[in-house]
């Protein structure tokens, strides 16, 4: 298949070297600096906290779309960018490509979804962290399911990635799985603010605890929307929060899953904050508040979050003693 990457970063070289290592022609959309790396590399390196060591170079890199016709597009843009790409994503959806939106969080496809063609539009989630490194070289850092919209073609992508050691699981309605997946990444915020390797955080009582009472705020939006969460982890979602509070005696006992990821790896909005970039907080923590006010639900733990990453965002210097 002809199948392309728009808005290549981490997550989207990562994803674009995997479907390559499964016999597709693969075209990163992507901006200069990421072709010169790639180009100045020779390839796309992809590594993983498992061992994971392979080298592969697209088909394709492209800085500005012509003419170019897919059969499938992986928008891997950060959800606040779709807006300012809506013309490409127009001209790539007539041209017949079906466009999968890999974006993490709420809402981000309200503001461009009238400007699509419904049929054309699916979404998708990569569900791992990805690492930029120096030399085109992304570094996988956690576990994770491959999660789309079932179609016919992500049926043969599914037993493509799952012949290559990436399982993927196809859904019909991902609103589920958008809620379910947001459980989970109410702590990219937490641990941009923790300023410390996930798995260093995790280690820690006091921040699961904020990460527990963050995910409790959540459940109590998405029952009252009349949403059931998807299940991403060994316990169901409304167990989550007493799972993270546990004691560490047991904690790190009963989650060696959870704490099984490189002891390096971060969240991609602690990258982000590093880098001085705008975060994707307004469709994270900062969603739950707007769902939440909607409701007349109080959740003053996403609240704090999503201020103390405003002020990160600013330069500012923070201190999670307001969390506890």
């Amino acid at each position: 298949m002809q199948l392309a990457i728009y808005g290549a970063g981490s997550t989207g070289c990562y994803l674009g070297g995997l479907l390559q290592l499964c016999g597709h022609s693969v075209s990163l959309i992507c901006r200069a600096r990421i072709r010169d790396s790639i180009m100045d590399a020779g390839g796309i390196t992809l590594t993983d906290y498992t061992g994971q060591n392979e080298k592969v170079m697209p088909s394709t890199l492209i800085t500005g779309l012509a003419d170019e016709t897919f059969d499938a597009v992986f928008v891997t843009l950060k959800c606040h960018q779709l807006e300012t790409a809506i013309d490409d994503l127009k001209q790539l959806a007539e041209h017949g490509a079906q466009l999968f939106f890999m974006q993490n969080g709420l809402d981000s496809l309200d503001p461009i979804l009238s400007q699509l063609p419904r049929d054309n539009v699916k979404q998708g989630i990569t569900p791992f962290n990805i690492l930029s490194r120096d030399n085109a070289h992304f570094h996988r850092g956690t576990e994770g399911t491959f999660l789309f919209h079932q179609t016919a073609l992500t049926e043969q992508l599914a037993k493509q990635l799952g012949a290559i050691g990436f399982s993927t699981v196809l859904h019909t309605d991902m609103k589920p799985v958008i809620y379910g997946k947001l459980l989970l990444n109410l702590n990219n915020a937490l641990n941009a603010v923790a300023n410390q390797p996930i798995k260093t955080q995790l280690e820690n009582h006091k921040l699961r605890k904020v990460y527990a009472a963050a995910q409790r705020e959540w459940l109590a939006v998405a029952k009252a929307e009349g949403v059931e969460l998807a299940q991403f982890t060994a316990v169901k979602p409304s167990w989550m929060p007493m799972v993270l509070s546990l004691p560490n005696w047991i904690f790190l006992r009963l989650a060696k899953a959870m704490l099984d990821i490189d002891p390096h790896a971060r969240s991609s909005m602690w990258e982000d904050i590093k880098l001085g970039r705008k975060t994707e907080i307004a469709f994270l923590n900062e969603a739950v508040v707007k769902h939440a006010e909607k409701l007349g639900i109080d959740v003053p733990v996403n609240r704090k979050i999503t201020a103390l990453i405003h002020r990160l965002e600013k330069g500012d210097t923070v201190s999670l003693d307001s969390l506890y």
